[in-house]
């Protein structure tokens, strides 16, 4: 967002490109190589942000000046890019619900939970995922299939491992219930010769 308001500012934006155009100029050139703010044209106020000197025709003559000014026309650029990056997203969608389609195929109860997860092992692709919420929803409930990031899986397993745990203390529970089942009728005769041995 910071970056979008820096180059939202035409002069902000036209500095941020020239200071990217010296840094380019200088690492490949040396610095008799090219100028600053060069009035290339004789008798004129115009200045170029940077020209590189080509040598003269003549020995020693005047440098031959190839003009390099940083333009960034940011908002024809961004309506450029935006019917490109509104198909990408809807190919991505399409994409993500014929993976659901062909996860869906997994899902077979009582053999199996009565829904999927699909794992995107990218939190970006993730978040652009997650940006369509009415199609992630859509997915969950007619392909029954979960799309997970990683952080979001992270989660899901934790989640699980917690179940997992309850399960085998409840297991686990049952088992000392049975076992004291079993052992009730040993207490009740060992009551009773506890009471016999205080009598003698």
């Amino acid at each position: 967002g910071d970056l979008k308001r820096m180059l939202g500012n035409v002069k902000t934006r036209g500095v941020w490109g020239e200071i990217q155009l010296g840094a380019l100029l200088e690492e490949a050139l040396t610095d008799t190589q090219y100028q600053r703010n060069v009035a290339v044209s004789p008798g004129s106020s115009e200045r170029v942000e940077f020209a590189v000197c080509l040598p003269g025709r003549e020995e020693g003559g005047a440098p031959v000046y190839l003009p390099i000014d940083s333009k960034f026309p940011q908002e024809d650029y961004a309506r450029l890019a935006e019917p490109a990056v509104e198909a990408a997203r809807k190919a991505l969608m399409t994409a993500v619900r014929t993976e659901a389609r062909r996860i869906g195929k997994y899902i077979a109860p009582p053999h199996t939970t009565d829904f999927a997860v699909m794992f995107l092992p990218l939190e970006g692709l993730y978040a652009e995922v997650m940006q369509h919420a009415s199609a992630v929803e859509a997915i969950q409930r007619e392909q029954r299939v979960l799309i997970a990031g990683p952080s979001t899986l992270l989660a899901l397993l934790n989640s699980l491992q917690m179940g997992f745990r309850t399960l085998a203390i409840e297991r686990r529970s049952a088992e000392v219930w049975k076992l004291l089942g079993t052992a009730n009728p040993d207490f009740g005769s060992f009551a009773t010769v506890l009471k016999k041995t205080q009598e003698k």
